[in-house]
């Protein structure tokens, strides 16, 4: 299971596995108890492999910082719970990111950081970064594009179109059934 299967759902507490499209939206798992729901197409969905926590300099990526909160716990859960104070909050991201960006990331965000890492570690989940991230066996990152990708008229590679960016137009069955019949009926 990598952070990229793992989705937040907007307006649900908790964190979800993706499993399938369906037709009104995606099929998703709890990882808590392991339900299976639907959700909707117009319900905001953030996995989270695209999410980043803000620094002085730059951005931090979600995975980069689990891995991080990981090692120093050595694999057990946070104290930080919803209802820490703020002093308890801001000492947790400073002993994990000592240079997060105290404007822009919020109480609510650390809370839900220590909440979606006690979560993960509850799923059995060790390892926070993807596997292409790591570095080759000659100590230098990976930068191969994918397969799929197209070369344009530059040289350069395009990225591929991510299936969340493909959608098809919905028709609702309402206009469906309003269509009328345009072939002549023959007179009797």
């Amino acid at each position: 299971m990598e952070l990229k299967e793992i989705l937040a759902v907007s307006g649900t507490p908790g964190l979800y596995r993706y499993v399938a499209q369906g037709k009104g939206g995606i099929i998703v798992e709890s990882l808590a108890d392991g339900r299976r729901t639907m959700v909707g197409g117009t319900t905001k969905v953030s996995a989270l492999g695209d999410i980043a926590i803000f620094t002085t300099s730059s951005e931090v990526p979600l995975g980069d910082l689990f891995q991080t909160i990981y090692d120093r716990q050595g694999g057990q859960s946070v104290a930080v719970t919803s209802k820490s104070s703020p002093d308890e909050l801001r000492t947790f991201i400073s002993s994990v990111l000592p240079d997060y960006d105290t404007e822009r990331v919020h109480q609510s965000d650390i809370k839900k950081i220590a909440q979606w890492y006690n979560l993960l570690i509850a799923a059995g989940m060790t390892r926070f970064t993807a596997a292409d991230e790591a570095p080759a066996e000659g100590g230098e990152p990976t930068t191969e594009a994918p397969k799929s990708a197209k070369t344009t008229k530059t040289g350069t590679k395009a990225a591929p179109k991510s299936s969340a960016t493909q959608r098809t137009p919905k028709v609702s069955g309402a206009k469906t059934a309003s269509v009328k019949n345009t072939t002549a009926r023959k007179a009797q």
